[in-house]
């Protein structure tokens, strides 16, 4: 029995007469769905971003978000099934909020996906990026978002472990650049023996699947018909004896956002290919065909982006605020890439109206609603917010932005009864 808010908004909804009663049902759902949200054991703090907003690109899991680029939601993390070693690399769940939004305009954290990636290559909602999922230590681990499922009722999302970071060399003019991908290597045992025998000979043929995002670095990986001349790549643990692999195929189009190289065994190649290794004697890097040109390789001339050197924090008296109570005074202070507080020197040409407030609950912006408001604070980074009587929001979170000059900043508020 839907609750007699939920009645309200049903039967005031301008549909035109046209809404079925599955579709009220299904409105019923998502209501739920929003309002239970957090509620869940398998709702997560999430992070998404592309290669290009990884702020510690070294990392597939152990990231900090204290000053990140990566844009954080909430999100289900779903065990669809389970793996064994006799099973190909089985996939799981994402889900997002009901309200999540999925298209992204000028101004948006994820403006970025519509430009450079369904713009471009014609990705589907999230495809091809990365998303930081904690596991139940609290451990963060770099994942990638595969395919969308469509479904009646709550759409996931498949995602895929990373767990390789791929290397090849990148030939562009006169210049050999050493490219990085985080990937997954995909396990999948229903491939061959590993040997193919013809009429005459008998020769190694083992396989291997890696996935990829497809942007702006993955998408020069190119294979030809002729398998000699193909790109190489090493895909093995870290030992003094890798193995080697020739691309034998690529393929974008079956899963647009994606791309998946098929891997043909090869052999390593002492004179082409290169075991990297710091001053310790450990392995940081394989590169195949690193010695086949005169044109030694070069790390990339654009480094991947990092946060800005500006960040700032929300603070308060204390993390709660009371429902029917009192103002709260929040306080917008700024810091530099040092953590030295620079909040008058930063603020020092601003006005009051530089500082825009918002706050959200449960993925809703209350911002200018009944339930919130607002006054302006003694300093020009200060705003003081009062929360109304309403009881159906005890124990949730109150979600308070600040944005100025360019840099966002969030606090989280627990709204506790008075």
């Amino acid at each position: 029995m839907p609750s007699l808010e939920t009645a309200r908004r049903i039967s005031s909804a301008k549909n035109n007469g046209a809404k079925t009663i599955g579709q009220i049902y299904k409105e019923q759902s998502d209501f739920l769905m929003e309002e239970t949200f957090l509620n869940d054991i398998q709702t997560k703090t999430v992070y998404l971003y592309d290669f290009a907003h990884d702020d510690q690109p070294e990392l597939k899991d152990h990231m900090t978000y204290d000053n990140t680029t990566k844009t954080r939601v909430e999100a289900k993390f779903i065990v669809k099934s389970y793996q064994s070693v006799d099973k190909d690399q089985v996939d799981y769940y994402l889900q997002f909020r009901p309200s999540q939004q999925t298209e992204f305009v000028e101004g948006d954290d994820l403006y970025y996906f519509e430009t450079d990636y369904r713009k471009k290559y014609g990705n589907d909602d999230f495809i091809g990026l990365y998303c930081d999922i904690p596991d139940d230590k609290g451990i963060y681990r770099k994942w990638l978002i595969v395919r969308k499922e469509i479904a009646n009722q709550f759409v996931k999302f498949l995602i895929l472990p990373i767990n390789y970071q791929l290397m090849w060399i990148e030939t562009k003019g006169q210049e050999r650049i050493k490219r990085r991908m985080w990937s997954v290597l995909k396990m999948q045992s229903s491939y061959n023996s590993g040997l193919w025998t013809d009429y005459v000979t008998t020769s190694q043929e083992n396989q291997n699947k890696v996935w990829l995002p497809l942007n702006t670095i993955t998408e020069k990986i190119w294979y030809t018909n002729e398998q000699s001349q193909n790109m190489r790549v090493l895909v093995s643990a870290y030992t003094d004896n890798p193995v080697a692999w020739t691309i034998s195929k690529v393929e974008t189009a079956n899963n647009l956002g994606i791309q998946i190289l098929t891997l043909y065994q090869d052999f390593f190649d002492q004179n082409k290919d290169y075991i990297e290794k710091d001053s310790d004697g450990n392995i940081i890097g394989l590169w195949a065909d690193y010695y086949d040109s005169n044109i030694e390789p070069t790390d990339p001339d654009t480094p991947s982006p990092t946060p800005s050197t500006t960040y700032g924090k929300i603070t308060a008296s204390t993390s709660t605020i009371k429902v029917g109570g009192s103002y709260k005074t929040l306080t917008l202070k700024l810091y530099d890439a040092d953590n030295n507080e620079i909040t008058d020197t930063a603020i020092a040409d601003l006005t009051r109206d530089d500082f825009v407030w918002t706050c959200s609950c449960d993925g809703i912006d209350l911002t200018n609603s009944d339930k919130v408001t607002w006054l302006s604070g003694s300093g020009i980074n200060q705003a003081k917010i009062k929360f109304a009587d309403d009881r159906s929001y005890l124990n949730k979170i109150l979600v308070i932005k600040c944005v100025v000059d360019s840099v966002e900043t969030t606090e989280e508020f627990e709204l506790i009864g008075s």
